[in-house]
Order: structure tokens, then sequence, then C-alpha cells
């Protein structure tokens, strides 16, 4: 073989050489902060996708907000700008309003009711209809059930909140939620909140433990109420664009890790929950009260109407399904 055919054979044998060791990288955004469990979770999420594929995959996560807050990172990530991000289902009742299923007050007694609704038809249901706005859904991490705190008083009875300017999610569910339960509520992005409340804009928040901490609330907020009147999931989502640019092994490899760490990310959640609240929150001066089950019950009481009303907008239909898929779970 003369040297001209030794060069071809050569460039031939470059060109056909398979391209399974190509890297394949991703940007993933998310709010809180990376000592909070989504942020330990986003962690492992990032190594066991880098482990199953032998170092082929590399996901670079963007804490606080880096990369936009989270509706800006919701259509970032519908327009493939942004390739994952982890973010809770209450931004999303705009693009679907199913969504709102997570955010009916009151609905949800335990964790155990939560799981059987995420894991279950429901759930299944919402990721699939996020295929519609360009997102694929890829597991349901823990968020927590939602608490209040406020600066101005201690709330041991429901009359208690009348009057306080309260930071909410701005969606109708959660404005009408609060407006239902004497508060004059203020749907703000949460990357601003912590502003509103040193500046005193706003009196009050509700959000889970957990970002009450990592947030440092406690600075600017001195009473904790364990109300409960809402869990809200987190979501690991992943552009269309960039999923659909995976091969099928590389999904694979995604999805076995998604779901790994949502079961490393729901316990993390769960079992500091109660830490956070009746210990460390409390070391760092908050009165923390769990309101008695008669005051609970006025709330929900309270919210009745709302929860009818959204049930509508929702779907009856898909109310009917989670509520029968939680007493499966009693």
């Amino acid at each position: 073989m003369n040297f001209k055919h030794l060069v071809m054979a050569a460039v031939f044998a470059i060109a056909t050489m398979p391209t399974a060791h190509a890297q394949v990288t991703g940007r993933l955004g998310y709010v809180p902060t990376e000592d909070h469990p989504v942020g330990q979770a986003v962690n492992r999420f990032v190594e066991l996708t880098k482990a199953k594929s032998n170092g082929k995959i590399v996901i670079t996560p963007y804490s606080g907000g880096k990369l936009g807050n989270e509706p800006q990172l919701q259509s970032s990530l519908q327009g493939g700008v942004v390739d994952l991000m982890v973010g809770p289902t209450s931004n999303f009742v705009g693009a679907i309003k199913e969504f709102g299923i997570y955010d009916l007050p009151f609905f949800y007694a335990n964790f155990k009711e939560v799981d059987a609704v995420m894991d279950g038809p429901v759930g299944k249901l919402l990721f699939k209809k996020l295929e519609g706005i360009n997102i694929v859904g890829l597991a349901y991490w823990d968020n927590g059930f939602r608490h209040m705190t406020n600066a101005k008083r201690q709330i041991v009875k429901a009359e208690d909140m009348k009057g306080l300017k309260i930071r909410v999610i701005p969606n109708p569910l959660f404005l009408a939620t609060f407006k239902a339960l004497g508060t004059n509520p203020i749907g703000l992005p949460y990357p601003e909140l912590y502003t509103a409340l040193e500046s005193k804009a706003v009196d009050a928040q509700e959000t889970p433990v957990g970002l009450i901490y990592s947030s440092k609330f406690y600075e600017v907020q001195k009473y904790l109420t364990m109300t409960g009147h809402i869990y809200t999931p987190y979501m690991l989502l992943a552009s269309t664009k960039w999923f659909n640019s995976l091969s099928d092994a590389d999904r694979k490899v995604v999805m076995e890790a998604a779901q790994e760490s949502a079961v490393f990310q729901r316990k993390l959640s769960r079992d500091n929950a109660d830490n956070i609240a009746f210990k460390i929150l409390k070391d760092h001066g908050m009165d923390v009260v769990v309101l008695p089950s008669d005051e609970i019950a006025k709330l929900r009481s309270l919210v009745k109407p709302v929860q009818d009303e959204f049930s509508k907008v929702i779907g009856e239909d898909l109310v009917n399904q989670a509520r029968a898929d939680m007493a499966s779970a009693r």
C-alpha cells in the first residue's frame, strides 16, 4: 500500500470512529441555595448522570437564581435556552391549569397522600401535559408543606391572620386562598421576597421550613406558625430540545438518575423539616406555634369555597382521581 492509500485509510478510519464518547453537556438552573435539599439533590443528580454515563453526560448546576427566577427559568426551558431546571409546580399553573391540584388549600393531610397523587395517575397525566409546552417531566421532588411566618404578631388562632400583608406565589389560587383567610396577599417573585420582608413592604410570607431556613427569613421574621396549608412539590424538568437531542441510552440514564435523586431528595427534605422548625429556627430566635386542630378546622372552613371554586377550574374528574389516590394510601 503506497503512502496515498495509507493516508486515505487513516482518514476513513478517523471518520468512521464511533462517537459514543462524545460529551453531552447541560445547564441546570434552580432558585434555592446549594445547601438546601434541592441543591443537595441537584448535586446528587449531576453525580449520578455522570457516573451512569461513564463521564459522558456532564451537567453544570447554577443555584440561587443565577440563571433567572422560576418564571424566567420556565420560559428559558421552553425555548431551549436552559437545558434543565428545578421549580415548584405552582409556577406552571398559568400554562397548565391542572397543576393547581397541588395548590388546593388543606387538601393533603400527610406525605403518604401527597406521594400517592404525585406518583400515581394524576402526576403522570400532568407530566404528559408538559410535553405540549416543550418540557419533559423527569421527577417530582419534595418542597414540603407550606407554613406561615410574620414579623407582626404570634398567630395562635385563625383571626390573628387578619390584615397581614403577605407575599404569596403570584397565581390566582394562592391569592384567593389568602384573601379568604383575611390577609392582604401580594404576589411577588421569590427572589424579591427577602428584600420585601426586610423593608417591611410585606409583613409575612408562606413557604416550607427548608426555604425559611436556607433563605434566612429568621433574620427578618419573628413568628412561625405551622399551618401546613398547602403542599407544593418541586419538579426536575428538562427542555424537550435538550432531551430529544440525547440518544436513547442517554435518556434512560437521565431518567434513572432523576428517579434515584427523587428518592434521596424527598427523604432528605422530609427528615430535615421537623428539626429545622422546632430546633434550628427556634435556636435562631423564631417563635414557633403549632395551631390546635380546632383552629386548623376554622382555616379549612374559611378556604372551602376556594377549594370548591378551583376544583372546577382544575377539573373535577382530576380532583376526584386525586381523592381516590389519597384514599388508597390511607
